[in-house]
């Protein structure tokens, strides 16, 4: 309250003496404010009553010399006024009373007032111009209304990109379903005839067929089937198209991919014995990657057309002479019916999946093996998505793989003597592998325990412990050295 008492006195002063100096301009007043003003308004005064009370006479007499004396009176005049200003300049003071009850306002609040001839700048005075008028106000950019859609279109943008990714998430997802689906209900009635279960649940503990399948990914369905003679079970595995993937389906474009079907199926008995067919790429891929094709498979691939197969195909066996009974007549007219739906097979006895990376050390020991079948179809088709009649055309497939399972059970190879000798060799190469390890892990132990006894010997602060030691030593590496020497001669004695 008290501030903005003082704010409205302060006003109050400025307005009136405003109104004050406008009054002195219109007048033509030239007067300064002093201590004797008033006694100067008395003496006008003073003259008006006594040219009143003057007689007519002395009026009329006065206006008759009035036109002879006028030119004296003039020139007496203006020495007077001379003289005045004189008596001004040198001996009159103005005095102003100071203001000081004002001075903790800031003055930038009352600039730009009408009348005040001041401005304030960092809190001092500053003569005002009086070309300089009342300050005019900036009127800041404002930005348009939210409306203007053109301003946000990087926005409109990144959400029209992540309406279009969430369709066709969905809709991919919902094709991928119906794949998976289609290909179940075609094969369901197969599969029955063949296998007690079909479709494994993990959360019941009861062995019981679910007819479903198992989705491991958008992209990745799998069915478990069991209960069959000559085989511990069979994994169904659909490898399909990323269509839930946008990304996916724009490389998809430029590099294109097809949906495959995956056969697993893990043999109870067969001879020794790999072998793997197919398409030139996928074999040349396997015989680089598979651990039983790098060690068995030696040899270089062979065209499949010596073979009564396609042309656009290739074989790698471990033995050749044994591939046409392998594959016989009944299994080269199914691939040549369905060439462009299968992708290859891989038969061996000695299956333990990829080599180690280079990353990986190398293996010092040999890796379980298992008697597999793994068989690659191709749900090929010229739409994008493969429709029921594509999926049909892969049963003579199914078919054949559950028939090469069966006679692998009862395939007797001719050449079973060089199959076994193969596999020992591979064998005494692990053996060697193994047996290098650990003479390096036992010389690394050596060189550590001889490291740490001299390092004690140094450390003693004794010096005739520090002798013995040296002595009981120097004994060790004596006896060492003549077990060499009588080894060596021993060995010569042998050879001689």
């Amino acid at each position: 309250m008290k501030l903005l008492l003082s704010i409205l006195l302060a006003t109050c002063c400025l307005v009136a003496l405003n109104r004050r100096a406008l009054a002195q301009n219109l007048h033509g007043a030239d007067l300064e404010d002093n201590e004797f003003a008033e006694f100067e308004d008395f003496d006008e005064a003073a003259d008006e009553d006594f040219d009143d009370t003057q007689p007519d006479d002395i009026t009329t007499e006065s206006e008759s010399n009035s036109g002879k004396s006028h030119a004296s009176n003039a020139g007496d005049e203006n020495e007077f006024d001379d003289e005045l200003d004189e008596f001004q300049d040198e001996d009159a003071t103005v005095e102003v009373e100071d203001s000081d009850e004002f001075e903790h306002l800031d003055p930038e609040e009352f600039e730009g007032l009408d009348g005040d001839d001041t401005i304030w700048e960092n809190g001092n005075k500053k003569a005002k111009s009086k070309k300089q008028g009342k300050p005019e106000l900036k009127i800041q950019n404002v930005p348009l209304h939210a409306r203007s859609w053109d301003k946000y279109y990087i926005e409109i943008m990144m959400c029209v990109g992540l309406l279009v990714y969430a369709i066709n998430f969905l809709t991919g997802r919902y094709k991928n379903s119906n794949i998976a689906n289609s290909w179940l209900k075609i094969h369901k009635e197969l599969l029955e005839s063949q296998f007690e279960l079909i479709g494994d649940d993990p959360q019941n503990k009861t062995a019981a067929s679910t007819f479903q399948m198992t989705k491991e990914a958008e992209h990745i369905f799998t069915l478990w089937c069991s209960g069959r003679a000559c085989v511990e079970g069979m994994l169904v595995e659909l490898r399909l198209m990323k269509r839930q993937d946008l990304v996916s389906i724009i490389a998809d474009k430029m590099k294109p991919t097809k949906d495959k079907v995956m056969i697993t199926v893990t043999l109870e008995d067969m001879d020794p014995y790999v072998l793997a067919i197919g398409a030139k790429k996928s074999i040349g891929i396997l015989q680089k990657n598979m651990q039983d094709l790098i060690y068995f498979c030696v040899d270089k691939m062979r065209p499949a057309d010596k073979y009564d197969l396609p042309e656009s195909m290739t074989v790698a066996a471990e033995i050749w002479s044994e591939v046409g009974s392998v594959l016989d007549a009944k299994v080269r007219k199914v691939i040549n019916e369905n060439e462009k739906y299968f992708e290859y097979m891989h038969i061996s006895d000695q299956y333990s999946g990829l080599k180690p990376g280079d990353v990986d050390e190398p293996p010092t020991e040999r890796p379980p093996t298992s008697k597999t079948l793994n068989v690659m179809l191709n749900m090929h088709c010229d739409r994008s998505t493969p429709s029921a009649e594509d999926i049909s055309k892969l049963l003579p497939l199914m078919k054949m793989t559950l028939y090469m399972a069966d006679k692998m059970r009862k395939l007797r190879l001719n050449n079973k003597v060089k199959a076994e000798k193969n596999r020992n060799k591979v064998k005494l190469a692990f053996l060697k592998l193994t047996h290098a390890k650990r003479q390096e892990e036992a010389q690394l132990k050596r060189e550590e325990k001889e490291k740490a006894i001299k390092e004690r010997i140094m450390n003693e602060e004794d010096p005739d412990k520090q002798r013995k030691l040296e002595d009981i030593q120097n004994k060790r590496e004596a006896r060492k050295r003549d077990k060499k020497m009588y080894k060596s001669k021993q060995m010569r004695a042998r050879i001689m």
